[in-house]
Parts: structure tokens; C-alpha cells; sequence
């Protein structure tokens, strides 16, 4: 594999994408993070990806860039960018897109998979799903809370010889991974546990765990999930809630992922724009289309906007 056909390319290489670019780096695959963010970058460049936490702490020596244009070609393209960068960062690796190549979605919130389809081509195009975890302590350096099976399938909802090759691959190289059979299915499911999770987490500053811990928190968080729970069954999605309600516990224990806070929580106490309008705000978009009512997610969804609004007039 030449330096400009990397096996593997990360596009968007915060603390997600740069830790399943280093477990698959790790295991021997050829990997390359690519970001937007420069600071971090080089501190991947100079110093090599330090991790902290699960697996003991480690520096991993592998490939970082904030330019793709020295590349030609990439076989896996993995998007863990933030769902509102997914339309750039689509148009910055259509070139290493070939009849060959497959992009892979494993971001939170709605509509991911269909803005990538919209400019690389919906035949090339995975969704995915991940419950693992970890967070940026400081450019180059993360923090990895531990390891649960991953998700892929084909969007229109079968299996394909090219999920099943993919998904082997990926375990083999120390990412477990499952095909399914119903992706959008598992991706609702997914999304579901971030609403009871992700906002709550981001306006008190508290991990899940602790979240889960204060019972008036609790009652608000299924509150979210029953909302979103009813939206997902007028779309036809066909989840169970106590299968819903064992996810949210199994992310929210403590001692794993449930210790960590939501990544909306680390953009808002770093003055970032988060992903709300696409965890929240797509589910009430839905649901004003089908007249059901979500109060709850709505109250959510806005606060996080005005802490939004507050962070950008301080800066």
C-alpha cells in the first residue's frame, strides 16, 4: 500500500476518530487521520497520538493531516467528523472516492448518511453505529473508556458480501464489528440513547452515570427518549422501549462509557457549536411534520441553543 493510497482514512480525527484510527493502526491496518484542526494535527505529527485509560496509557505513532490533496485514493473512508462538518468533509475526500472505495458513517444524529450519499453517491455509502467511547484531554491526547461492539450495514436495510468483508476486517483488527441488517433500525436506537443523554450531560456538566444518579434528571431524560420513541415509531422504525431502556442503562454505568460526559458537553464547555440541531432538532423536525408533540425535546434542544449563543457572545 503506497503513502497515497492509504488502506484506511479517518475523516474527522477528534477523540472518536482518532481512537478507531489508532485501534485499527494498532492491529496493522494503513491508517490516516485527517482533521480540520490544526493544533491537534501536529501534536499527532510531533509527538504521536498520546491515550490514556482503557489498554493502559500508550503513544500511538500513526499518520495525521490536515490536507488529503498529497492522497489519491482510500479503499475505507470513515467519517467521525461532527455532523454539521459532514457536507465539507464529504467534498474534501471526493477524490480518494474510486469504484472500489466505501464511506462509512459511525456519527451521532440523523441524515449523515444521506448528505454524503448526496456528493460522493449513495452506492458508496455505509451507515454505522459505535457506543464506544473517549474524549480530548488536549490536542494530540485522549482519553479511551472502553470497548463495545460496532455496527454497519447497507442503508437500504439488507446484508451485501462488501458489510460482511468490511465488518471482518474491522474486527480483525481490534474493532468489533457486527452487520446488520436493519442499520437505520440501529441508528435510531442509537440515537434515542443521546437524547435521554447528550443535552442533559452538556447544561449540568455531568457524566452519564451521573446524569442516570439524580432521579429528577432521570425522569426528564426518559421523558426525551418516550418523545423520540414515539417519532421513531411513526417513521416505522419498529424499536422495543425496554430494549431502549436497557441501552441507556448499559451506557450509563459507571465504570465505562457511562463516566464519560457526551461529546455535546465537551463542544459546549470548549465554546463549540454542537451537534443538537442534528441529534434534537432532526426528530422535532420529523415530528412537526407528523404532529406529534415533543415538548420535552423541544425545552432541551433550545436551551443547548441559548448556551450556544451565550458561548459565541463571550468569545
Amino acid at each position: 500500500m503506497s503513502e497515497k493510497h492509504p488502506e484506511i482514512v479517518i475523516v474527522g480525527s477528534g477523540a472518536m476518530g482518532a481512537l478507531f484510527g489508532s485501534i485499527l493502526f494498532e492491529n496493522g491496518r494503513k491508517v490516516i487521520l485527517y482533521d480540520i484542526n490544526s493544533e491537534h494535527v501536529q501534536a499527532i505529527q510531533q509527538n504521536g497520538l498520546q491515550i490514556e485509560g482503557y489498554g493502559g496509557n500508550r503513544t500511538v505513532p500513526i499518520k495525521a493531516t490536515t490536507d488529503l490533496g498529497h492522497l489519491e485514493s482510500s479503499d475505507i473512508l470513515i467519517f467521525q467528523c461532527k455532523a454539521h462538518g459532514t457536507r465539507d468533509a464529504a467534498r474534501a475526500v471526493k477524490h480518494l472516492v474510486r469504484k472500489h472505495s466505501v464511506c462509512i458513517s459511525f456519527q451521532n444524529g440523523l441524515g449523515n448518511e444521506e448528505v454524503i450519499s448526496e456528493e460522493l453517491g449513495k452506492d458508496f455509502v455505509l451507515g454505522g453505529l459505535t457506543a464506544m467511547a473517549a474524549v480530548l484531554l488536549a490536542p494530540g491526547k485522549l482519553m479511551d473508556f472502553s470497548r463495545v461492539p460496532s455496527y454497519i450495514g447497507e442503508m437500504e436495510g439488507k446484508t451485501s458480501s462488501r458489510s460482511e468483508t468490511i465488518a471482518a476486517l474491522l474486527s480483525n483488527a481490534g474493532l468489533e464489528t457486527h452487520v446488520s441488517e436493519n442499520i437505520p433500525k440501529e441508528i435510531w436506537k442509537k440515537l434515542l440513547g443521546n437524547i435521554s443523554m447528550s443535552a442533559l450531560s452538556g447544561l449540568t456538566d455531568l457524566t452519564s452515570a451521573s446524569v442516570n444518579s439524580v432521579p429528577e434528571l432521570r425522569a426528564i431524560s426518559l421523558q426525551a427518549m418516550e418523545e423520540a420513541l414515539d417519532v421513531s415509531d411513526a417513521c416505522g422504525i419498529g424499536l422495543e422501549r425496554e430494549s431502549i431502556i436497557q441501552g441507556i442503562a448499559m451506557i450509563s454505568k459507571p465504570g465505562g462509557t457511562g463516566d464519560n460526559k457526551s461529546s455535546l458537553c465537551v463542544d459546549l464547555l470548549h465554546g463549540r457549536k454542537t451537534e443538537v440541531d442534528f441529534i434534537y432538532g432532526s426528530v422535532i423536525q420529523i415530528a412537526e411534520k407528523k404532529q406529534i408533540p415533543t415538548p420535552t425535546l423541544k425545552v432541551l434542544h433550545g436551551l443547548v441553543k441559548g448556551v450556544e449563543a451565550r458561548n459565541k457572545n463571550m468569545l
